[in-house]
């Protein structure tokens, strides 16, 4: 018997799913219960064999207890790093009843021609939308010569995501090859030419690049913008479900489905150290060419601009190898202003209270959990980096553990149930994508959370985590550009 049972609006949700026969995108901010709704699609569906395609940090958090707990099934992992999963490979390729799961990165497999069910789920759908990539050619085609694609296979669909578009418009054709592939005419939702489905669909301007043509002058390209008609594309598709936390989404919900008030947030500006401003000093030189007195600015990689962001996390030790590579790392005893200030919060303002801890650094994440530790506050680390226990210790948060320290690209996606045992946040730093913050922020203000969170967002006085020298950069680099035009 199932401890879970739907919401009022949740019904009414499973309603329209079933004359949509079961195919919908799911456009449900954090919180709203798209796993339970999918899995109660799954079931009234009759289908035998189900697909689900999600993050492998989800699988163990969120997918399979809640299978078994609506369905009273094992959802079983599919791959072939062990004999379970090697077994349930068969068992799901050979059509054997059941619920299974794999991560996006398997759907790069060559026998993926042979996957088919009844019923296919995308959750974080988000991940695989970008027209082009591998994983949308494998799961929705992107010319004919891609062949049958994986979604085709499957008479049930549904797509999840909380970001559904994530501040790109484009990949809004991507689901409609994945839903509605009928839809594929001139101007429908899901055109089988996807460059005259931009041109048809979305602003665009001409830009200048780096690149020259024979002649020697830049060439221009086009540079795709947002939906011409903001709103036009969701309203031409069958089936959207849409769920919003406070805004008005549907006849249930006129202020949003949370009944708790929005998070408090509290910024704070934290102030470096002398030897941090002097290792963002030398960073940032490193990012600089000079011909004579006059700087030439570069396109920053990702990865340097991770470093000057690391920088200001504590005091770094900076090395080069061989090739002139540099890295950054944090001794165990690193003079960190964010984490004294972090210590404060815990011992004062939220003494005795759990508390979620994020950053995108996995190595100032080790050196937080140990220094918490240190200071007799109980803490574990929620990262890529361990992965074999970071499961059964977040099961142990609010008892064992008072801290839980998640680096946000592991953390944004795997943290589910934890709103019930925590409801304050502390950010010592934000990761460079904006979707993966917003992911984390979603974990404990959701349903079922133990009451209004408070969320503190540190800040350093140099402006970097606000991207201040990353703009100023880039307008730098613009002026730089238009400068070599006119000349």
């Amino acid at each position: 018997m199932s401890k879970m049972t739907p919401f009022p609006f949740q019904r009414h949700d499973l309603n329209v799913l079933r004359q949509a026969n079961y195919v919908a995108l799911l456009n449900l901010q954090t919180g709203a219960g798209k796993t339970p709704l999918t899995t109660w699609a799954m079931q009234e569906s009759g289908a035998r064999v189900s697909l689900v395609i999600c993050p492998t940090q989800t699988m163990e958090s969120a997918w399979k207890p809640t299978v078994s707990d609506i369905m009273g099934v094992e959802a079983r992992e599919i791959g072939n790093s062990n004999k379970a999963k090697q077994a349930a490979m068969r068992d799901f390729r050979f059509g054997s009843a059941g619920v299974y799961l794999v991560s996006p990165q398997l759907l790069t497999r060559s026998d993926i021609s042979d996957w088919s069910g009844d019923f296919l789920a995308i959750d974080e759908a988000h991940t695989l939308m970008t027209p082009k990539s591998k994983g949308q050619r494998k799961l929705s085609g992107y010319v004919a010569r891609d062949g049958e694609p994986l979604a085709a296979r499957f008479q049930g669909r549904l797509a999840l995501s909380a970001t559904s578009f994530r501040n790109r418009f484009e990949l809004a054709w991507s689901y409609g090859r994945t839903l509605w592939p009928e839809y594929d005419g001139r101007g429908e939702l899901a055109d089988y030419n996807f460059v005259q489905w931009q041109y048809d669909r979305m602003d665009y301007k001409s830009v200048y690049t780096n690149r020259r043509d024979h002649n020697g002058n830049p060439i221009q390209v086009k540079q795709f913008l947002g939906e011409k008609n903001p709103g036009q594309w969701i309203s031409e598709c069958p089936t959207v479900i849409t769920h919003f936390k406070r805004e008005r989404c549907c006849d249930f919900h006129n202020m949003g489905f949370l009944p708790t008030d929005e998070p408090v947030e509290r910024n704070e500006v934290i102030t470096l150290l002398p030897e941090q401003k002097k290792a963002v000093r030398e960073l940032q030189a490193s990012m600089l060419t000079y011909i004579e007195d006059n700087p030439m600015v570069c396109d920053i990689p990702l990865t340097a601009a991770q470093r000057v962001r690391q920088v200001t996390l504590a005091t770094p030790t900076l090395t080069y190898d061989e090739d002139d590579k540099l890295s950054v790392s944090f001794s165990d005893d690193a003079n960190s202003p964010y984490l004294d200030r972090l210590l404060e919060l815990l011992e004062n303002e939220i003494e005795g209270e759990t508390c979620a801890v994020y950053t995108e650094s996995q190595k100032y994440a080790a050196v937080v959990v140990k220094r918490l530790n240190q200071a007799g506050i109980t803490a574990f680390e929620y990262s890529g980096a361990t992965r074999k226990d970071r499961d059964d210790n977040l099961k142990l948060f609010g008892t064992k553990y008072r801290v839980m320290v998640g680096v946000l690209a592991a953390a944004g996606t795997g943290l589910d149930s934890m709103q019930k045992v925590c409801k304050n946040e502390v950010w010592l730093s934000r990761d460079l994508d904006e979707t993966v913050n917003i992911q984390a922020m979603g974990r404990l203000d959701r349903l079922s959370g133990i009451g209004q969170v408070m969320r503190w967002i540190f800040h350093d006085d140099l402006g970097i985590s606000e991207n201040r020298y990353g703009e100023a950069i880039a307008r730098r680099l613009e002026l730089n550009k238009s400068l070599r035009t006119v000349a």
